[in-house]
């Protein structure tokens, strides 16, 4: 079930960048610089994510905020495109940020991350090892 949720959250997370890219160049009015201005607000947008929100993100935000945060940027990205005239997309995005609070909230808390150092698996322990002086 977990790795459903997972799928779903990510699946949402792709289409809310998607979202992104669509509003910034709506604003600025399409063209060439709204090319540019959509690709700079998914990739800030993507690396603010990454800080606070991803799976694991090095200062990842408690859960409930974290799940309300996304959820309600997602929202509000499918909000802005509803003022856009993209009415099926918004209100696809409105849906889904309500769906990942929940798929936020439903996923483990704890997400693996890389095994412990074993004994003897650093420089310094190794040569400070009596088994291995000569």
């Amino acid at each position: 079930m977990l790795i459903v949720l997972g799928l779903v959250a990510f699946i949402i997370e792709f289409a809310f960048m998607v979202g992104v890219f669509m509003l910034a160049s709506g604003v600025v009015g399409g063209g060439f610089g709204g090319l540019v201005v959509g690709v700079l607000a998914v990739v800030l947008v993507a690396a603010l994510w990454g800080m606070f929100i991803a799976p694991r993100a090095r200062r990842r935000i408690p859960r409930l905020p974290r799940a309300l945060a996304s959820g309600g940027a997602v929202a509000v990205v499918g909000a802005g495109l509803l003022s856009l005239e993209h009415t099926r997309f918004g209100l696809v995005l409105i849906g889904a940020g309500l769906v990942l609070v929940l798929a936020q909230l439903a996923l483990d808390e704890d997400v693996p991350t890389r095994p412990a150092a074993q004994l003897g698996g650093t420089r310094r322990s190794r040569n400070n090892n009596p088994r291995r002086r000569r």
